[in-house]
């Protein structure tokens, strides 16, 4: 019987402290909007910092599935000159396929390409040789494994009726773009940390404020000998509160944002859907917004009590 009693008056007091500190967090209206509104911000740059994360990944994969090693030959390279390099290529085990494409199907291809392109085909008919180059197209297995390719031919006996190798070309730009993504991350997770200390700098100083205008009340509960915790309790669940809207806020705002740049985004790679794949990840996600924004507000409040409340 007596535990029950105990086990009611802890659940009356949490629930005291809970209420207190909504009640506190809705008088402070206009101090609230500023604090929820900074933290917000912070987690939406967050939001926004794991959304490009994501994209500029898989991007990157989706530019990698599609680079192959082209390799172009000379003008006066024999066909069995080229076969025996294609077959040279099968060997290694890094290989996935090698397809030739001879002169004359380079030029029916190219021709395929722009029959609709009257100009081209009349310059075309003016020309007395093919000016177009016979080719290998290898596909790797993995896409790591393009540069010890590279490194095959430019070491193969018959390396001289080679003219180019068109990787390079296309390791230059995934390059390029890994090296932005890192950067613009790097400035993203820069101004995600500054505008989460200004969120814990703003919640500090509305909490230390509460406190403040609260002096007599706190007092009052010390003569009557209130605990620790009930003191304490509705400043933290105060911070909390802070946290909690400030990441609906910030989720109200990722989503439909996310939706309306998803189509855009697609455009650069058919496998790009953002807004699926975080629809489908719904739960992790507002996991990752929810706890920071909880760890904020509580964070800040527990500094701001431990600095302000000497209880």
């Amino acid at each position: 019987m007596k535990m029950e009693k105990e086990k009611d008056f802890k659940t009356y007091s949490l629930g005291r402290i809970i209420k207190t500190g909504w009640v506190s967090f809705r008088r402070n209206s206009f101090l609230s909007f500023g604090a929820t509104g900074v933290m917000a911000l912070a987690l939406l740059v967050l939001s926004s910092l794991i959304v490009f994360n994501f994209f500029t990944n898989r991007l990157i994969s989706f530019l990698d599935e599609k680079v192959d090693v082209s390799v172009y030959f000379q003008g006066e390279a024999k066909e069995d000159q080229i076969l025996k390099i294609k077959s040279d290529l099968e060997n290694l085990s890094s290989v996935e396929r090698v397809v030739y494409v001879s002169r004359e199907q380079a030029l029916e291809d190219f021709k395929a390409r722009h029959k609709d392109d009257q100009l081209i085909q009349d310059s075309l008919a003016e020309l007395e040789s093919n000016p177009l180059q016979a080719s290998l197209n290898v596909k790797a297995i993995d896409a790591g494994q393009y540069a010890s390719i590279t490194n095959f031919l430019e070491q193969n006996s018959l390396k001289t009726v080679i003219d180019k190798i068109s990787f390079y070309e296309n390791e230059g730009a995934i390059e390029r773009v890994r090296n932005f993504s890192r950067g613009l991350y790097g400035w993203g997770l820069l101004a995600t940390i500054a505008l989460g200390l200004v969120a814990v700098l703003v919640t500090f100083n509305t909490i230390r404020l509460t406190i403040y205008n609260k002096k007599e009340e706190i007092e009052i509960m010390k003569l009557v000998g209130a605990s620790n915790w009930h003191i304490r309790g509705p400043f933290l669940v105060e911070g909390g509160l802070y946290g909690f809207f400030a990441a609906v806020l910030a989720l109200a705002i990722f989503y439909p944002g996310i939706y309306l740049v998803s189509d855009k985004l697609g455009t650069l790679a058919s496998s790009l859907n953002l807004f699926s794949y975080f629809v489908s990840y719904s739960p992790q996600m507002v996991l990752v917004v929810l706890g920071s924004g909880l760890a904020l507000g509580i964070f800040s409040s527990f500094s701001a009590i431990r600095r302000h409340l000497k209880v």
